[in-house]
């Protein structure tokens, strides 16, 4: 293994892609090389080489409103306890700071002792749930919103994620296989995943409608499915159950340089997924 002192910083581009997907595989997540172009493209990923290959990254996502995400930390497990993470994460913090952005974070429970040492404070939880769609509960069709909706689609995800991710929304709409289900102000998204199909967001304030519109998005994927319910959906975790889903991680969504959560907290049922917020 190559000593510590030979690990270089580096910021990746789309010719990283290939390596840092190597680099989520392992570590059994779901993000696609989309997923990683739109940090590349939109953000910025600090990396780590060592031995002649990617061993370790982290990544800033600004988004309007003064604030922005970080994700992406991955070490591969050879060079873990060795201070790679830590170091990644102080380049995305002053990256964040140097744009005038607070940075949020959604941190599994080990994660959260680390960034809670530097600064970071939880706001609420989530929950990851894993099952099956289609094909354990009989497919329902649910209404697909229509094109002339897109436009309120993109403006509510503004009013309730608080911070402009047009960018990744138009991104996510582009893509293969994306749904959207509901209407323009309440609505629920599933888009293609590397190991599963991903439901998220949910964007509705309404419980019932929330309940509706999870049935409609199982109900319309085959498959292995995954979603990430905020603290303000837990009122859709007897519906996952009654489709055999489970809860199998749980994470706390973190602020920095910031009094709280931008946005509708109460409207953002399940998040676009722990990278994205």
């Amino acid at each position: 293994m190559a000593a510590i002192e030979e690990a270089t910083d580096v910021v990746l581009g789309r010719a990283d892609i290939a390596d840092a997907l190597l680099l989520s595989d392992e570590a059994r997540w779901n993000q696609t090389a989309a997923d990683w172009a739109v940090f590349i493209d939109h953000g910025e990923v600090f990396g780590v080489h060592a031995g002649g290959r990617l061993v370790a990254t982290a990544a800033i996502l600004p988004y309007g409103g003064g604030f922005g995400w970080v994700s992406m930390v991955l070490v591969t497990a050879a060079w873990r306890r060795r201070g790679l993470a830590s170091r990644l994460m102080g380049r995305c913090i002053a990256g964040l700071r140097a744009r005038g952005c607070a940075a949020l974070l959604d941190a599994t429970q080990e994660g959260a002792l680390v960034y809670g040492q530097l600064g970071f404070r939880s706001q609420c939880g989530m929950a990851r749930w894993r099952g099956r769609g289609g094909s354990a509960v009989g497919v329902r069709r649910g209404r697909r919103v229509a094109a002339a909706d897109r436009g309120e689609i993109l403006q509510r995800d503004l009013e309730v994620f608080g911070g402009d991710r047009r960018f990744l929304m138009e991104d996510f709409l582009g893509r293969a296989g994306t749904k959207v289900l509901g209407d323009g102000a309440n609505w629920i998204m599933l888009r293609e995943g590397r190991c599963a199909t991903q439901i998220g967001p949910l964007v509705t304030n309404r419980d019932t409608q929330a309940k509706e519109l999870l049935e409609m998005a199982i109900g319309s994927v085959f498959g292995p499915v995954i979603l990430d319910v905020l603290d303000a959906g837990a009122g859709l975790n007897p519906v996952l159950e009654k489709h055999g889903f489970d809860a199998f991680r749980s994470f706390e969504r973190m602020v920095l340089d910031r009094a709280g959560l931008p946005g509708e907290p109460g409207a953002l049922m399940v998040a676009a997924g722990p990278e994205f917020g």
